[in-house]
């Protein structure tokens, strides 16, 4: 006897930015130039020029991210799973989610253990947080990771050494 297949059933749907966004201001982009001057100077001394061209590609992609604003993008929670840009995530492949909130958009932040990417942040924008979390509590664990010592490191070096004044 053959399994019954069952066909994709949309449970939610959604339009939002395909990223968070945060305009870029002059003071962060002048003091990463200034500090990335510095180091290329003394990357040239000690002859690391493929460093400093990955250093000034780095630079570049980070200016372009944050003055290209992001696109709208098509959010879908199936039966199957959760459809990103275009791209199905099975609920077998999803090991937890939970909510937060970065630059004024609430994320829902989804691990992804066995694609790529492994994290998926997605924008839920002006959809019903309620609806959202109902929805795929139904399929997938909901719980925050703790924090790992890269992530304590990572906030405290921010933290310490802003880029930006007044944060």
């Amino acid at each position: 006897m053959q399994p019954r297949v069952e066909q994709e059933k949309e449970l939610m749907k959604w339009m939002a930015a395909s990223r968070p966004f945060k305009p870029l201001s002059r003071q962060i982009f002048t003091t990463a130039v200034a500090i990335a001057i510095l180091v290329g100077i003394i990357l040239i001394f000690a002859g690391e020029w493929v460093l400093i061209m990955v250093m000034a590609a780095a630079i570049f992609a980070y200016y372009a991210w944050s003055t290209v604003p992001p696109e709208e993008s098509e959010y879908v929670i199936t039966t199957r799973g959760l459809r990103v840009h275009g791209q199905l995530y099975r609920w077998e492949e999803l090991s937890r989610w939970w909510m937060e909130e970065k630059w004024g958009y609430k994320l829902m932040v989804v691990d992804t253990p066995l694609s790529f990417p492994r994290r998926l942040h997605v924008v839920v924008g002006e959809a019903d947080e309620a609806k959202v979390r109902e929805t795929m509590e139904k399929y997938v664990l909901m719980e925050r990771p703790e924090l790992t010592a890269m992530d304590r490191a990572g906030k405290w070096v921010a933290e310490k050494f802003p880029l930006e004044a007044g944060r």
